[in-house]
């Protein structure tokens, strides 16, 4: 894409080196550490070296030639210290930005470092038969924005999640879930003859160990049909997990109960496969319903049981290959020369691990999409060694691809961290039903004339803009400890501080009743010459490299930092600059900037997933 603030640069950079007699680019050229002192400036320290001379008299020296001569673009040139101060020319500036704005609209940021290049982004990897909780949600939200990014940078994105629907957690849960159940199955009653007296029902307890040792599909089939359809969610069945890791701590024997579940279900049982079938469909409805909310997008979703048969073949091969061997029952790979420990990829019972199934995984990604030039993993922090083991063992097996690890801190409440093993977690319904509640009450105590249905959609919009502004103004490596009010408010730098800045210049575009092409491009923006307006013209003007910088670095934070910066600028502006009533010509042209400047930022908060309403 062709930019005019990459024009102006070049442009600048070709006058400073025909005053100085020197090649100049573009990327030489800084921003003054205070806006006063001008828009742009050029260090003279290479020019001063070549001239065996003092940096500050070549940048006199420097200003004083630029001075001369009439630039369209530049208004003035001065010497400050070793550097050279250069003022761009508010009208020339605005101008042009704000005719890329109009020409590209949508596509104004986008740039083609990834054309015709296809990466995989993988995050949103929640796993079933748990609960969706709080700690899930700054990898869904920086995923999602990631995502938005690099497709803004040309890459051909493709989004996958991986879930985990097989292992231990699944094996209690459902273990449980039969025997909190198992009453429910009728207990057969031997046929008597006349005058013989039924013997009586089993123990409960005895029962329930029948049942999971002779689990049928008849007894699948009245285990599912004896739970409430209120209850059929990833949510209910996190309870079951939750309450099962407790219960199993205080009995050993039924830790065998459960590894003989999770044998049955590696080995496909049908009665327990039919069971984990049915309960995995209920997680898998609650997440997409979840995701669909949140704005995550999944071009192919992972899941464990799709790689778990081929990660065992894979460590048969490793074994015969002589890159893992067996240790205390268990299949390991050996890194400790390398200094990353131990890697286990099969445990001692012969059941597979997280690892097993990364192995394949990898594999079948490549697999699927062989153009695939990059494989993109956003994972927790405290994973990072188990990441380094899988990409080590990937390569030992002849895999010339790499993966990278996109890590990320911990997100936690004011109340403190959170497990689902422990069973003190906040679910995500029940945090997003407390954020709505919260943005309701402010939008309906700022509103009482609005219907019901206005008040709902602004609280979403808030909610949403308070939650994941919250999570991605913080740079990744950050812990975030969430607190709710200060994230919802209004002012400072927050979601619906910058949200309400779009509606105020919306709510300026309105009164005036201007809407984009009916009032026509004309070339009034020459009137255009506050330093409010040079600010947002610059703002704007800086926003694709922003998000070039970003997509690069993988950090959405770049693009939350220019929104409350641009946000601050636009409330500046509307403070002191006024718009409607200034006469014609310059009411006209301070219409079209704010229309420009809203479009942009609303563009950078749709690059965070955050919704803007049209008012608030």
């Amino acid at each position: 894409m062709n930019y005019s603030w990459d024009a102006i640069l070049s442009h600048v950079a070709r006058r400073v080196g025909e005053a100085a007699e020197i090649e100049v680019k573009a990327d030489e050229l800084v921003l003054p550490p205070k806006s006063e002192m001008g828009d742009l400036a050029f260090g003279c320290f290479k020019i001063a070296k070549a001239k065996a001379t003092n940096p500050a008299e070549a940048a006199k020296e420097l200003a004083a030639k630029m001075s001369k001569v009439n630039d369209h673009s530049i208004e003035k040139v001065e010497a400050a210290g070793p550097y050279v101060n250069i003022v761009l020319k508010t009208s020339d500036l605005a101008l042009r930005v704000i005719q890329d704005v109009e020409r590209m609209a949508k596509k104004y940021g986008f740039t083609e470092e990834g054309r015709d290049r296809q990466l995989m982004l993988e995050y949103a990897q929640p796993n079933t038969h748990k609960e969706m909780h709080v700690g899930h949600l700054r990898n869904l939200v920086l995923g999602s924005s990631l995502a938005r990014l690099l497709l803004l940078d040309g890459w051909k994105v493709i989004s996958a999640s991986y879930h985990g629907d097989v292992g231990a957690h699944v094996s209690k849960c459902l273990w449980l879930l039969v025997r909190q159940h198992s009453d429910k199955i009728v207990q057969p009653k031997p046929k008597l003859k006349k005058g013989q007296t039924p013997p009586a029902d089993m123990p409960a307890d005895a029962w329930a160990d029948h049942v999971i040792e002779g689990f049928s599909v008849e007894m699948a089939d009245q285990v599912l049909h004896s739970i409430e359809k209120d209850k059929r969610t990833g949510n209910y069945l996190g309870q079951i997990y939750s309450e099962s890791t407790k219960l199993l701590e205080e009995n050993e024997e039924w830790k065998k109960q459960v590894s003989l579940v999770q044998q049955k279900l590696e080995a496909k049982d049908v009665a327990w496969n039919k069971l984990w079938q049915e309960t995995r469909r209920w997680s898998v409805i609650e997440m997409q319903t979840i995701f669909q909310e949140l704005g995550v997008l999944i071009d192919r979703p992972y899941f464990e049981s799709e790689v778990v048969d081929q990660g065992q073949k894979q460590v048969d091969v490793l074994l015969k290959a002589g890159i893992a061997k067996e240790s205390q029952g268990a299949i390991i790979v050996d890194l400790e020369a390398e200094k990353l420990g131990v890697f286990v990829i099969r445990r001692t019972d012969g059941t597979a691990l997280y690892s097993t199934k990364d192995l394949a995984l990898a594999q079948l990604k490549f697999e699927e999409y062989p153009k695939l030039e990059r494989s993109l993993h956003l994972i927790d922090n405290r994973q990072s060694l188990y990441f380094k083991q899988l990409s080590r063992a990937l390569g030992m097996m002849g895999m010339k691809k790499t993966l990278e690890f996109v890590g990320y801190e911990f997100l936690t409440l004011k109340s403190g961290a959170m497990s689902s093993r422990e069973g003190n977690i906040v679910t995500y319904q029940s945090f997003r039903d407390e954020l709505l509640a919260y943005a309701r009450k402010e939008t309906a105590a700022r509103h009482e004339d609005w219907p019901d249905g206005k008040i709902e959609h602004v609280a979403w919009c808030i909610a949403m803009g308070g939650l994941k502004y919250g999570m991605l103004k913080q740079d990744s490596d950050k812990v975030i400890v969430f607190d709710l009010e200060k994230s919802l408010a209004f002012d400072g730098d927050t979601g619906p501080y910058i949200q309400y800045a779009v509606t105020r210049l919306n709510s300026i575009l309105k009164k005036a009743g201007w809407e984009p092409g009916k009032n026509g491009a004309t070339e009034d923006t020459g009137r255009l010459k506050e330093p409010q307006e040079k600010i947002l013209a610059l703002k704007m003007a800086a926003f694709p490299a922003v998000c070039r910088r970003a997509a690069i670095d993988l950090k959405p934070t770049a693009i939350a930092r220019w929104c409350f910066d641009t946000a601050q600028a636009v409330n500046d502006f509307y403070r002191d600059v006024p718009v409607l009533t200034a006469e014609a010509e310059i009411k006209e042209a301070r219409l079209r900037l704010a229309a420009s400047v809203a479009s942009v930022m609303i563009l950078g908060l749709d690059l965070l997933g955050i919704p803007v309403p049209e008012e608030m």
